[in-house]
């Protein structure tokens, strides 16, 4: 007698998966390599060449007014009349205000009349000396009389000098209640109206300030200064004459302001508030496109970093001891391993021979020309020593390659 189980579906569809499961693990186990190693990762490496460098320093800066003068009056006068626009351009000479002329007029015209008769007393004094210089002669009158006439004809030149003084100072003040500008510029608001009563001490009428060229005001930090000044001593860094400095400005917006400066001011000595070095830099606003009071970034640039060594920055990594770098390294049986480097970075500059336009980072200590490091692919080095396989960096041609540029190895920084 025969029996025959049957078996439930679902029993049968779990003992085909474990089937099947062991069947996986003996195809992979019979595919690892029998010593058990993990078989070298494809990594990205480029060869470090010395080469020269740009050297650039960023800040931030805020743009101030080359020349800012505050519009005074200086007599006491009220105001008839506001002759500008605020807040628009003027130029040199332009009238702004009109004080009352009336009381200054009149003062012209008493100066004047004060004047006349100064000089005719003056006339009558010399004729008067005329009259008595013969008259000494024949003894009519004494040395004495003559002596007092001469004396009383010098008074009233003097009188008359007094009368012509007074009367330049009438037209003076008269002048003055004509309020020009001073130089050219854009002129603020008005901070007096018609009607008031101004004088030299009453404070300013409006504000006057240059706004072509413009300055660029920033501070260098003693630290970033001192280091400057060492890798100046080294020879690590280069930089050209002050009249050669290029000083390049970008806006809150992140766009590039069109026109470069130059620096023309170093302080000698550091702000005692800040500790920082305070430098300027003269801007060229041919169109008023920038106004004081402006935050941008300022970029120094024209120096250079002889024979430098660098790597793109996503080349750097970073864990608890620092920063380090994988260089290609010799391995068992003459393989490529990945060790890492420790390394002291410096600053980052751009490449502009090289039509990726990738920044490096400058290498100060750690690395040597040969070394071969790896900027790609470091996301699948798990550990150190791991074995690799090294692949050149793939370079693109620049559509216009400096000269220097073409001595520069390929594949190499």
């Amino acid at each position: 007698m025969s029996i025959t189980r049957q078996i439930h579906p679902a029993c049968a569809g779990l003992l085909l998966g474990l089937l099947m499961l062991q069947l996986t693990g003996c195809g992979e186990s019979e595919s690892q390599p029998a010593d058990g190693a993990m078989p070298p990762q494809q990594v990205t490496v480029v060869a470090l060449q010395p080469r020269d460098l740009p050297a650039q320093f960023e800040y931030v800066g805020r743009l101030e007014a080359s020349r800012e003068i505050e519009i005074r009056p200086r007599v006491t006068a009220l105001i008839e009349q506001r002759l500008f626009d605020e807040g628009g351009r003027v130029k040199a000479g332009e009238p702004l205000f009109q004080l009352d002329r009336a009381p200054f007029e009149a003062r012209k015209r008493v100066a004047q009349a004060n004047l006349a008769e100064a000089h005719a007393r003056l006339t009558q004094a010399e004729r008067e000396v005329k009259r008595l210089t013969p008259l000494v002669k024949s003894l009519s009158v004494s040395q004495r009389d003559l002596d007092d006439a001469r004396s009383n004809r010098d008074l009233h030149r003097a009188g008359v000098a007094a009368a012509e003084a007074e009367l330049s100072q009438a037209q003076l003040d008269l002048d003055y209640t004509r309020v020009e500008a001073p130089i050219d510029g854009r002129i603020g608001r008005a901070l007096q109206v018609e009607g008031s009563l101004v004088s030299p001490t009453s404070g300013p009428l409006a504000r006057l300030a240059q706004v072509d060229p413009l300055h660029v005001r920033f501070s260098i930090a003693e630290n970033e200064r001192l280091e400057i000044d060492r890798q100046l001593a080294e020879g690590t860094l280069t930089l050209p004459p002050p009249d050669q400095t290029r000083v390049e400005v970008k806006l809150a917006d992140g766009s590039a302001y069109p026109h470069a400066g130059q620096v023309d001011f170093s302080d000698y000595r550091t702000d005692p508030r800040t500790g920082a070095y305070d430098v300027r830099a003269i801007l060229p606003n041919p169109a008023a496109r920038l106004s004081p009071g402006q935050f941008v970034r300022v970029t120094i640039t024209g120096g250079i970093l002889p024979n430098a060594l660098a790597v793109p920055q996503r080349a750097v990594q970073e864990d608890a001891k620092g920063k380090f770098v994988y260089v290609v390294g010799p391995g068992e049986n003459g393989a490529a391993t990945a060790q890492p480097r420790p390394v002291e970075v410096g600053q980052w500059v751009e490449q502009p021979d090289m039509a990726d336009g990738e920044s490096l980072w400058v290498i100060r200590s750690g690395l040597a020309a040969g070394d071969r490091v790896v900027i790609e692919g470091t996301a699948r080095i798990f550990f150190p020593g791991m074995p690799i396989q090294p692949q050149p960096k793939a370079t693109t041609p620049p559509t216009a390659t400096p000269t220097a540029a073409l001595a520069q190895p390929a594949e190499g920084y």
